[in-house]
């Protein structure tokens, strides 16, 4: 067990870190989705990107 940690600890390490980056973006597109802000960071639907999507 010692040999496999000290040989892939920075791997697992790293991977647990970037798995935990994803999971928080993630969770805040979905609070922002809930709570219902644009994608366009409150444009009102003026700019370019909203009129294509509407």
């Amino acid at each position: 067990m010692f040999r496999f940690l000290s040989l892939y600890g920075g791997d697992i390490l790293v991977s647990v870190l970037v798995l935990a980056g994803v999971v928080s973006v993630v969770r805040g597109m979905i609070r922002d989705k809930k709570a219902g802000k644009s994608v366009c960071g409150g444009c009102d639907g003026d700019c370019a990107h909203c009129h294509m999507h509407h």
